[in-house]
């Protein structure tokens, strides 16, 4: 004869496994096994039972709350049961209620909303980010459960990952920093879990081109890319903006562009006064002007980021340019734009030129930050006192 199972939810525990005492004591709640019949023959059935405790307890008024604890064992269950009866006791209960709904996609999407709203630069970023916790913290999964232990997992998680530095995965937990605290600001969510983000103080890429290798790219760049490329050695402009530079914000007669503070990092406007060599290069790219933009592809249409990076890395290649650049987890990387931004720092720097001139020229708020990408502090007050000194031991 088939066997027949009494309609209750499918389990496999061991058959033999007796179901443990109910209570607990009075006013300390309940914790239990659920069980069920299987017919395994003719008149012959066994007992078995769910694969989780449930637990059972008051709340603030009294009302009967059961509920499945999730876990498959009882020490577990009854940890839970005690959290849950340590905030009836300090009224804490029926407030949590008000939160158990909201899901993590509503939070990260209150950010996305945000970001939109302040037309922020960095929103392919964020989305990039969100996208990433979203996928490992589940999308419709409770907000309020996402505990600091979970977010440790996450950056174990990421940072093992192939071509994971820390700066990338501490963007990633700064967008889920800013979830939660807007969440808690708004109401959404009673409190954030503890959060910390990394030093990068001691984790940062470094790299830079010196004089012969930027000589040996001109060669193997493609044509259109050769007048971008020196463009950012001699400006120190972060890729964004030459990318998007239209000829609204160039005014050839006055030597000088003007690019509006919504396409800068910092927010404000940026005046460049341009040389003769910059002025070369923008009177060459506007004798063949054939968009809006400055800086264009070989069929004349803006220039898609993706696509420069793999033309400007397959000439670094071909130009045998591949020691000394180093990522945030120290290991050796290929060169990228932002090399370019330090170079221009650093030969600047050793130019002589001005820290105040260099920082407004690449577009740094703070001498602290050109500090970083020089990577020590001012040369030429080093070279001075080294003068001072040979004289006065001579």
């Amino acid at each position: 004869m088939a066997t027949k199972t009494i309609p209750f939810p499918k389990q496999q525990p061991s058959q033999k496994q007796k179901a443990p005492a109910r209570r607990r004591g009075k006013g300390e709640g309940t914790v239990w096994q659920p069980s069920y019949k299987v017919q395994v023959a003719e008149g012959k059935f066994e007992t078995r039972y769910a694969k989780h405790f449930w637990i059972r307890f008051k709340d603030e008024d009294g009302n009967v709350v059961s509920k499945n604890s999730g876990y498959t064992n009882i020490t577990g269950a009854r940890k839970l049961l005690t959290e849950l009866l340590s905030s009836v006791n300090k009224g804490e209960f029926a407030e949590a209620q008000r939160y158990k709904d909201v899901t993590f996609k509503q939070i990260t999407d209150r950010v996305r909303t945000y970001y939109n709203e302040e037309l922020r630069r960095s929103t392919d970023k964020l989305e990039t980010s969100l996208a990433r916790l979203e996928e490992f913290f589940g999308a419709d999964s409770r907000a309020d459960q996402i505990t600091s232990e979970k977010i440790s997992e996450y950056r174990a998680y990421r940072l093992a990952q192939k071509n994971t530095q820390y700066p990338t995965v501490n963007r990633e937990l700064a967008a889920l920093r800013t979830a939660f605290r807007m969440a808690v600001a708004e109401g959404r969510l009673r409190r954030m879990p503890s959060l910390k983000i990394s030093s990068e103080k001691e984790r940062k890429d470094e790299g830079e081109f010196s004089k012969d290798q930027l000589a040996a790219l001109q060669e193997k760049l493609l044509a259109y890319l050769k007048p971008l490329i020196r463009w950012l050695a001699m400006t120190g402009m972060r890729i964004s903006e030459p990318i998007g530079l239209t000829w609204a914000e160039v005014n050839l007669e006055h030597k000088e562009l003007r690019i509006a503070g919504r396409r800068t990092k910092n927010g404000e406007q940026k005046v460049l006064h341009v040389g003769d060599d910059l002025l070369e290069i923008l009177k060459a790219q506007h004798g063949q002007k054939s968009n809006d933009h400055v800086f264009v592809d070989p069929q004349g249409r803006p220039l898609r980021y993706d696509a420069i990076l793999d033309h400007f890395q397959q000439a670094c290649r071909k130009a045998g340019i591949n020691e000394g650049f180093i990522d945030a987890n120290g290991k050796q990387r290929e060169p990228g734009f932002h090399d370019l931004r330090r170079t221009f720092a650093r030969m600047a720097d050793r130019a002589g030129v001005p820290h105040r001139t260099i920082m407004e020229i690449a577009g740094w708020k703070s001498e602290a930050m050109l500090l970083r990408y020089l990577g020590t502090s001012k040369a030429s007050e080093q070279r001075a006192a080294f003068g001072l000194l040979a004289g006065a031991l001579r």
